[in-house]
This record gives structure tokens, sequence and C-alpha cells, in this order.
């Protein structure tokens, strides 16, 4: 269980987030992104990542001099230049958390598609070029978009540029040989549905962990960026119940048992609604 401490401390940081996330504006992408490493270590300072990431610019721009790149750097340049500072996709350790937190990848240069392809936007803009999240099934892309064209491009491996059969086969690994490619693959993601798939992603590792606290820390953010995910609410009213948080269970899934629509979904609450009822009757 968590000490009454770190939990106060989680609480502050929700509140934060419920801040940054209440007007009509999205907090900046690269904070927004970074805030993930709550769910794990709430803790955790990330004023700095704008920073980082600036430093990671000169960087890139100081390899770009010494190669004899003209100026302005090109999204091919800039390509190229992600992959020579070493970031690369994560493949001898996926599921580690540390994939998801925008700080460790920094720092480490390995993560997996989503928060390598935040990375890339942050520099990408930082060069004058315009980049995007695509919410691709399963492997998250980047889109350019210059006078140049548009392309999508996979800075999990190595910033390869993917061309309509290049997408087709992803797909195909991803959702079969029947699968075919459709507008809704390449739908862009927006900074809420970059965190909310963040979040979902370390909620999964989380769950197949066993870590019950990390897994509901996830959900309780992921409720802040997305509140119409009626899913999280339940989740979290099941995680609480496995932690015999009775209450908190009880609060989750009658709000979530309000919302639904399903006769079916309602039905099936009710045993974990009669057990957390009955675990509370017990202490009064």
């Amino acid at each position: 269980m968590l000490s009454t401490t770190l939990e106060r401390r989680f609480e502050q940081r929700l509140a934060e987030l419920a801040t940054q996330w209440r007007g009509q504006t999205p907090p900046p992408l690269s904070m927004a992104a970074a805030a993930v490493v709550w769910a794990l270590e709430a803790d955790r300072e990330i004023t700095d990542i704008p920073k980082q990431l600036d430093a990671l610019a000169d960087e890139l721009s100081a390899w770009a001099i010494g190669e004899g790149l003209p100026q302005p750097l090109s999204i091919e340049a800039v390509s190229r230049g992600f992959v020579a500072l070493g970031f690369r996709g994560e493949t001898d350790n996926y599921y580690d958390p540390r994939n998801s937190f925008l700080a460790e990848v920094i720092t480490r240069r390995v993560g997996i598609p989503i928060t390598l392809s935040v990375i890339f936007i942050e520099l990408a803009q930082r060069f004058g070029l315009t980049c995007e999240g695509v919410n691709f099934p399963g492997h998250f892309l980047v889109r350019y978009r210059g006078a140049d064209g548009v392309g999508h491009l996979d800075p999990f491996h190595g910033c390869q540029w993917l061309d309509d059969r290049g997408l087709q086969q992803l797909l195909h690994r991803v959702r079969g040989t029947q699968s075919r490619l459709s507008a809704e693959d390449l739908a862009t993601a927006g900074t809420g549905d970059i965190v909310a798939r963040m979040l979902r992603n370390l909620c999964n590792i989380a769950l197949k962990a066993k870590d019950w606290i990390t897994a509901l820390r996830t959900l309780r953010m992921l409720v802040i960026v997305n509140p119409d995910d009626a899913q999280a609410g339940r989740d979290i009213g099941l995680l609480y119940l496995q932690l015999e948080r009775w209450g908190e269970a009880l609060t989750w899934l009658e709000s979530h048992k309000r919302r639904v629509a399903s006769d079916a979904e309602r039905q099936s609450l009710e045993p974990s609604i009669i057990e957390a009822k009955k675990a509370l009757a017990q202490w009064n």
C-alpha cells in the first residue's frame, strides 16, 4: 500500500494536472507527456524538460554543421540527426516503464514509438518544421507537413519513411493480412490523444506486473486528460476493489453505473458493487 505521504503527493499532482487541463487549450505537448512519470514517481520534477529538448536541438544543430548540411535544416536532415544522436527503439526490454517517461528517453535515448515520436515532434518544431502525431494502430507514427509535401515516418525504426505500401505492411503486422488501411488508421493525435495513449500503455504494463497502485494512478490521471473515457472510471473502481479500498471502489463503480447506457453492463457491475457494500457494512 502507499504511504500517506506518497499518496498525498500524488493527489497534489492530480490537482496540478486538473489545473493544466481545465482550459480549452491543452498544456504544451512536452510538459503534458513528461507528466506521465507522476504515475510512478510523484516527486519527479519535469520543469526542465523544455531546456533538455533545447539542448538536444543544439546538439543536432552542431551535428548538422559538422556534416556540412545546409541551413535551415530539412526534415530529412532532422531525421538523420535524430538517429545520429543515438535515438532508437527499445527492443531488448520494450515494456520497461522507463520507456514511457520522456525524461528517461531523452537521457537514455531509447524508447517506445510514442515517446520517441514526441521527442521528434518537439525537435522538428525547434527547426521550424511542422510534425504531428499519428494514432496508428499498435505503433505510433509521425506525420510531416511542409511545402515539399506530406509524409509519414517511424522514429522507432530509424526514422524510416513509410509510403502507402509501407503503411499497409505495418498495418498487416499489427492487425493481420486481411486488414485494409483507412483514414481512421492515420488520424491525427492531439496532445490529449497522445497523453491518453501513453497512460493506457503504462497502465497495461502495470496490470501485467500486478502493480495495482501504478495502474490506478495512471487511470486517475487519464480521467483528467480524457473525462469522457467511461471505461477508465469502471477500471478505477475495480482496482480500488482489488486494493480493498471499499469506499472509493463503491463511489467509482456506482458513478460508472449511472453513466452507462447498457443494461447488460450495469448488471455486470452489480457483483462488484455488492462486494464493496458488504465489506463496508462490516466496518460500520
